[in-house]
């Protein structure tokens, strides 16, 4: 692919491939949905440009769990012979309370399906932007300021105070919950955000707390707080935290300009592993804080501009289809576009087909996501102690061999052709070596 600030990454300079002919589209957002509109659009006969608000692309990231429709997805782009689980078969799934005692132990393989991938957010964008293809230009340190949706004209700024105005037969808006795009075409977050009350925060540590090892999955849960840390193979750990905005430890804490001091305030009385995770978090500092709220829009297309992914409908990681439904999102998105014998399609029809394929899988994830969060995050004692105790029954050995039973059927029948290879993608952390093709 081609960037902008090539020379400034590599200390080489790259000349770009001459430019292809047909229809021109803007990408903006350089994260999983991305990333995967702007493969996908390319091999549909498209000419791709991606431009991208940081100054470089974002590596680390918090955990997530990429879900069937995520892992087909990747089969189609050709990128999922880089991508394995990150957590192994034999790894235990610990809960802790704010004590610092153990209140259940589950087989991390109980909750496996054969199908599904347990990595860091990180992995996904990585072996997506080694997959672009060379003719996709990306631009960094570049945002819109201004869009039309009926000539999709798009005044873009960079980071030297300057601009340009250019016009595409299409725009993708796939830059996240705080969608530009979606405020200057569609309106203001406001009117399309269901709030939930939750913070999240999430870091890459440097080492390991405590006795950890290598495949140790820790949830630290107390009523209206909770923690999950992964002892990941081949990466630093990830932790991230959930908790209610209006948790009374909160009260005046800035989870979004201080994250570092919120936590120590909501978490400082938990005993156990805490006190270690947090002052490893201080050492390292966060890479996401945020309040945690899905997007609801009756239409995720006007004109021709669209939105996808987490600007669109975001699930919440309540969900643990967010990722998976970003990556399908972004690739159906090309199938809908393509350029045949040098003819662009209907681009507001195309757009309305594609969100007919989608939307039902996107309401889905939404409607269970809301149902999880008490799960994930009990309000309560008494929601507390039923998490508890259905999770020692999961441990019950019966149980826990029926439910294997279970997932393996599961992943047999929607397991997708192509066998996933056992090589992991790099990844850069705070404490990773640098890393060919990863921009600092």
């Amino acid at each position: 692919m081609t960037t902008l600030d090539e020379p400034a990454r590599t200390g080489q300079e790259r000349i770009p491939p001459a430019p292809p002919t047909g229809p021109r589209a803007l990408v903006v957002g350089a994260g999983i949905a991305g990333l995967a509109a702007a493969t996908s659009l390319h091999r549909a006969g498209w000419r791709v440009t991606v431009c991208e608000r940081a100054p470089a692309r974002r590596t680390g990231g918090y955990f997530v769990r990429l879900a069937r429709e995520g892992v087909e997805a990747a089969a189609r782009l050709g990128v999922e012979e880089s991508l394995r689980s990150r957590l192994p078969s034999d790894g235990v799934i610990t809960g802790v309370d704010g004590r610092g005692r153990t209140t259940s132990r589950v087989g991390a393989d109980v909750v496996e399906d054969g199908v599904g991938l347990a990595l860091v957010r990180g992995d996904l964008e990585a072996a997506l932007w080694e997959g672009l293809p060379d003719e996709v230009e990306v631009r960094f340190a570049t945002a819109p300021r201004a869009v039309s949706p009926a000539h999709g004209t798009v005044v873009l700024d960079t980071a030297d105070g300057g601009g340009t105005t250019e016009r595409w037969d299409l725009v993708v808006g796939a830059d996240g919950v705080r969608s530009t795009v979606r405020d200057l075409v569609f309106g203001p977050e406001e009117d399309f955000r269901h709030d939930f009350d939750h913070v999240v925060v999430s870091a890459v540590l440097p080492r390991l707390p405590g006795g950890l090892v290598e495949g140790d999955y820790v949830v630290l849960v107390e009523p209206g707080r909770s923690a999950h840390l992964m002892a990941m193979a081949g990466h630093d750990p990830v932790v991230f935290f959930t908790y209610r905005a209006d948790h009374p430890r909160a009260r005046g804490t800035s989870p979004t300009t201080r994250p570092e001091a919120a936590l120590r305030a909501v978490y400082g009385d938990f005993r156990g592993l805490m006190p270690e995770i947090l002052a490893l978090v201080a050492r390292a500092g966060t890479t996401h804080a945020d309040t945690v709220g899905q997007i609801h829009l009756e239409r995720w297309s006007r004109g021709r501009v669209v939105l996808l992914g987490d600007s669109a409908w975001c699930p919440t990681l309540y969900s643990g289809h967010g990722s998976a439904l970003a990556l399908s999102g972004g690739e159906s998105l090309g199938r809908h576009l393509a350029v045949t014998d040098g003819a662009v399609p209907d681009v507001p029809a195309a757009l309305r087909a594609w969100e007919a394929e989608c939307r039902p899988g996107t309401d889905v994830a939404r409607t269970a996501a809301r149902r999880a969060r008490h799960f994930f995050l009990p309000d309560n004692r008494v929601v507390t102690a039923v998490r508890q105790a259905a999770l020692r029954t999961i441990s019950e050995p019966w149980v826990a061999r029926l439910l294997r039973a279970v997932s393996r059927r599961a992943g047999r029948t929607g397991a997708p052709e192509r066998v996933l290879h056992d090589d992991v993608h790099p990844t850069v952390t705070g404490s990773s070596d640098r890393r060919r093709g990863v921009a600092p």
